[in-house]
Formats: C-alpha cells, structure tokens, sequence
C-alpha cells in the first residue's frame, strides 16, 4: 500500500504539502472537522491479508466482470436525455497515428507525448440522446460553441465553469459575464466540479500534476495540491520532476536525473504527458473533505485528504485511469481505461464489479492500439454515458436494468467528456452564443472543414481535413 507520507500519523495532521489559502473575505478555507484516511488504509491492509489467504487467483471472490454486450441493447435507452459533449480536438486520427508510431519505439507502455504541443481549437455542444449517431456538420446540435481545446464544464445556479488548455472560466450565465481563475500553475485543466454549495471550484491541471481549488466569486486561489510535493515526482521514465532547487540538488548529487519545473512560465503547455510522473487527469469531490483523483502513470485512483494534504491509494493496477467519481447511490467508480473497462467500488473503495467493453462492436482502430474507455459520467441513477474513443462511440449504460445502446460520433472527434444539464441551463448557455462564447461551423463536401468564431463573430481559425480525416499541412504533432 503506497502513502504519501512516511508515518501513519502524520494522516491525521496538517502537512507542509498542501498549500491552504485565505480568500478576499478572509476566511480559512480549511474544513471545520478534520478528516483521517486511517480508515482506509486499514481496510486496504485487511483485503490484502484476505486475498493472500483466498489465493490470487480467486477473482470472483472480490468482484464480477461481465462485458458490455452481455446486457440487452435496448434502442429506447436515454432518448429523453440530453447532455453537453466537450470534443477537445477534432483531430483524432493524427492523435492516433502518433500513438502507433509510439507503439513501435522503446517504453510503449509509457503513454503520452514526449514534445509539448500548442492548443489547438475544438468545441461544446449540446446533443439530445434521441439520436443514433452525432455527424460532422454537427446537424444534431441544440448548440454548440467554439473553446481552445476545451475538456469539461460543469454548472452551479447561474453560474458555469468551464475548463480547457491553460485556463478556467467561471461564466455568469444570467450576465454573461466572464470571472478569469487565474493560477500559473494552471495547464491542461481535464476536469472542473463545483462544490456542492457552489463557493468552490475544483480544477485538476494534468500539464503540472496538480489539483487547484478557487473562490467562485473572486476566482481566486484557495487550495493546491501537488503530486510532486507528495511522493510522485519520478517518472516511469526514470526521471524526478520537483518544484524545488534544493530538493533538486539533493537529488542530482545522487546521481538522479531531473527535471526542475519552479517556474511554470518557462512550460508554456506543461510538462509533456510522457514526462509527467503522475498526468493526474480528474479531480472530484468526494464526502468529508476528501479528494478524488485518477492517476494516469500510476494507475491508480488517488483519495486525498484536503485538510492534511496527505493521500493514499484507494485502487491500483489499473492502466491510465480516468475519472474517479462519487456514485449517486454511493460508492465509486473508475475508468481503466486502455483495459476499456468501467469499475465499480463501495464505500470502502473495495471493487464490486466491472464492466468490460471487449467484444463490442465498431471497433475502429489500428490492432497496435488498445482499448480507451475515456470518461465515464452517471448521468443519472445507475444510468452512464462512457466515451469509448477507439469506437467513437458514446456508450449509454443502465446497469442496475442491465440495458445499453450506443451513439457514434465521428472518428475525427477527440471527445473527452459528457455533463448532464438541466434544461434550463441549457437555454441559458445556448443565450451566451454570439455574446460570450464563439460559434462553431462544421461542413462537410469532398473534404471536411470547420470554422471557429470569436463571440463577436471573427473566424478565428479553420480546419480542413481531407477523405481520410487528416490535415496534410499540419504543424502540430498531436
């Protein structure tokens, strides 16, 4: 059982690894009871004394697995439902050739790019689920706006977060009116969440390894936690990345390699995916002042314990996870996501089942390729809607009925998360269109192009891709 601190005790005390902040206001953002991992960390000790009694290879003893297609497809599934989509890029395939060539070179397993790349655009979009397929010329759309590669957007009252590249927006959706969350240590921002009271809004930013929380009112800074700072900064490359001189120094005069990272200004993009020693890429509240996030590299998903700092394992071995999430009956759920499986956990964070996507149908992929279960979203009750990239399909899922259906989307279409939004926000975010927020033009005739507007209606950019989906002239290594 890995922990981020050396003694046990120190779980239940404040640690200089968390960096508390008072807002404008100057009120202490520390919860008001503290909260100790002590509990799992013995119930992790105790399934593992368990399963080395049981034997190793009693899988059934701890969970079930069943595949997606063991459920009965129902075509009704979800068509009342509507959502908003994030597609971060519309440049897949390239994604996927580099990936390939990945596959072929030393360390395949270590995922990710090696090189820093700039933004590129993509868009949100509001879909009904009444629908078979989602097309390019984005026919199907109630609305959809244009964002520098843009990853998740979350909605509070009036208010909407939303997260991409190196920035956080908190938009007033009655006014319009746009609150920059400002930090430098913000890149590659995968996930935002409000509190539940809406004070508070949590970012994880992937490009530094961190988790950041703001004041939804000032958009200020009032908590961060580094996985550098807390027992993850060697990569799986073999390299450490730090934040400080010294502990560089110290490091170095070992005879370690090292990356020092203590001024983010100097990462344009972050580190690199490949060079990061965690990609931490989700960050979710969970109950009692506790943190959920999914370790990439690792892994594994993350329990962090805000008013200390300190954090454990709460589930390992998986392989570049994605989204760590409270479910709304209670207990867990994770991607795995190259195994292309969605797990399940209770309230122990002890597995209870998976749900595995091999032998699904639409695979469309290169064989040295694996599975990729992106984020999995509980649009409801039992009811999920899992982003299955190598399918480009949008899986729906009941599983306490045991039912699912499936909506493709184009193969060029990077889509990284679903929300669930009420109806009125819909209609609120559809009225920031033209104002706040850029439209977006899809067409599609011999080639397939897309045009991205600023919300005072100038083309900012646009994308041509040829009849196999790719641009020939592009200068970005996705």
């Amino acid at each position: 059982m890995k922990k981020t601190t050396s003694k046990n005790e120190q779980l239940t005390r404040r640690t200089d690894n968390a960096e508390l902040f008072t807002d404008s206001l100057g009120h202490n953002t520390e919860p008001t009871a503290p909260v100790t991992l002590q509990r799992l960390l013995r119930l992790r000790r105790e399934r593992e004394i368990d399963s080395s009694v049981r034997g190793r290879n009693d899988v059934t003893s701890l969970h079930s697995s069943e595949p997606l297609i063991s459920y009965k497809y129902d075509p009704s599934l979800a068509r009342n439902e509507k959502v908003a989509v994030t597609v971060k890029t519309t440049l897949q395939l390239h994604k996927n050739d580099r990936q390939e060539e990945q596959a072929k070179r030393p360390n395949p397993d270590v995922f990710g790019r090696e090189a820093a790349r700039s933004y590129v655009y993509g868009f949100v979009g509001a879909f009904a689920l009444s629908h078979d397929r989602f097309n390019w010329t984005l026919s199907e759309a109630e609305w959809t706006f244009s964002a520098l590669e843009p990853y998740a957007i979350d909605v509070w009252k009036n208010k909407m977060g939303l997260a991409g590249a190196n920035y956080v927006w908190l938009i007033n959706m009655d006014s319009g009116e746009v609150t920059f969350c400002r930090d430098p240590w913000l890149s590659q921002s995968h996930t935002v969440q409000f509190s539940a009271d809406g004070k508070r809004l949590l970012v994880v930013s992937s490009g530094f390894d961190a988790v950041i929380e703001f004041n939804t009112e000032t958009g200020q800074v009032l908590w961060r936690w580094f996985a550098w700072d807390n027992g993850y900064n060697r990569s799986k490359l073999g390299h450490y990345v730090v934040r400080s001189r010294k502990e560089s120094e110290a490091l170095k005069t070992e005879g370690r390699e090292v990356l020092l990272v203590d001024d983010p200004s100097k990462y344009e993009f972050g580190v690199p995916t490949r060079l990061c020693p965690a990609h931490l890429n989700s960050a979710q509240y969970d109950n009692d002042g506790k943190i959920l996030v999914s370790l990439f590299h690792q892994g594994a998903g993350l329990v962090i314990d805000k008013a200390t700092g300190a954090a454990c394992e709460a589930i390992t071995g998986l392989i570049n996870p994605h989204k760590f999430s409270r479910l709304k009956r209670g207990g867990y759920c994770i991607s795995d996501t190259r195994r292309g499986k969605l797990i399940f956990l209770d309230e122990n964070y002890l597995r209870t089942g998976e749900l595995a996507l091999a032998g699904a149908p639409g695979i469309e992929r290169s064989p040295l390729l694996s599975e990729f279960l992106q984020n999995a979203t509980e649009l409801k009750e039992d009811l999920f809607a899992c982003v299955d990239i190598h399918r480009n399909t949008l899986w729906l899922v009941d599983v306490k009925r045991r039912r699912y259906r499936g909506i493709k989307f184009p193969v060029e279409w990077s889509m990284h998360d679903v929300a669930s939004l009420r109806p009125a926000h819909q209609l609120r975010i559809s009225r920031l269109i033209g104002t706040a927020l850029g439209r977006v033009a899809a067409f599609r005739r011999e080639i397939k192009v897309i045009h991205h507007f600023s919300p005072d209606g100038r083309e900012i950019t646009t994308l041509a891709l040829d009849t196999q989906g790719r641009n020939k002239d592009l200068d970005v290594k996705m």
